[in-house]
């Protein structure tokens, strides 16, 4: 485990995050998959990536607070110090105006999509700088455009955070030969509120998972090596006026 590199994905025992860690397999990345709770999943995860001829192992992790990030984080890298690629996916998703959102609801929003992203990131700071390594992290379309968002205020308000985060690390790194990057998707068809009449949607249709891969596997090629601080929508037209 020590002599080989490794991408970590985090969210992964099922939905985007799964589908990740295939694609990825598939291009040859040994995979670790993070999970919580779905140990189950996260083990057939793991052996659909193994099946590609690739490493690959599943890593339990509670990240509802700094402390367990910062405690996964060291576990992590005490076992898989050759990392240089983290897909920061883990994610809450809620869909709540601002004033219908309990500060319980608004700290577990932070905690998952912003402080989580952050900590790994720093604490992996060493090993990408080491390996000229990467992140992409996960965002959502309409990021760049300033429209009042209410449908799921703080999620969006948190999702925006991240972007700002990607954007300062780029920065920051860039002369050390660390990118970092965002892929932000629109509606895809595993999403929890995909409208009943998907004919609304600009192209009559979600994204599937794998459009999703694909972008994050450009940005993770070896040919992108020059592109930092940058966020591609896969969202299919989603919100454009």
């Amino acid at each position: 485990m020590f002599d080989i590199m490794w991408t970590l994905v985090t969210g992964a025992s099922k939905g985007l995050g799964a589908a990740l860690c295939i694609a990825l397999a598939q291009k040859g990345h040994n995979i670790v998959v993070h999970y919580h709770s779905r140990a189950q999943l996260a083990q057939e995860v793991v052996a659909q990536c193994r099946s590609y001829g690739v490493q690959a192992n599943a890593l339990c992790g509670d990240f509802s607070s700094a402390q367990g990030v910062t405690d996964f984080a060291a576990h992590y890298l005490n076992q898989f110090p050759q990392t240089n690629v983290l897909i920061n996916n883990i994610g809450v998703y809620l869909t709540h105006p601002a004033t219908n959102t309990t500060i319980e609801q608004w700290q577990s929003l932070m905690q998952l999509n912003l402080t989580t992203p952050f900590i790994l990131s720093t604490y992996f700071a060493q090993c990408l700088k080491e390996k000229n390594g990467q992140i992409v992290n996960i965002g959502v379309s309409g990021l760049h455009r300033q429209v009042a968002q209410s449908y799921a205020a703080i999620y969006f308000l948190t999702k925006q955070s991240l972007w700002h985060l990607t954007l300062s690390l780029a920065r920051e790194w860039a002369h050390e030969g660390v990118r970092v990057n965002m892929v932000s998707p629109g509606q895809l068809d595993i999403s929890t509120d995909l409208p009943n009449d998907i004919s609304v949607l600009p192209m009559q249709r979600a994204a599937t998972c794998a459009e999703i891969c694909r972008a994050v596997l450009f940005l993770v090629d070896p040919h992108s090596a020059y592109i930092t601080g940058q966020n591609i929508e896969v969202a299919g037209g989603l919100g454009l006026k």
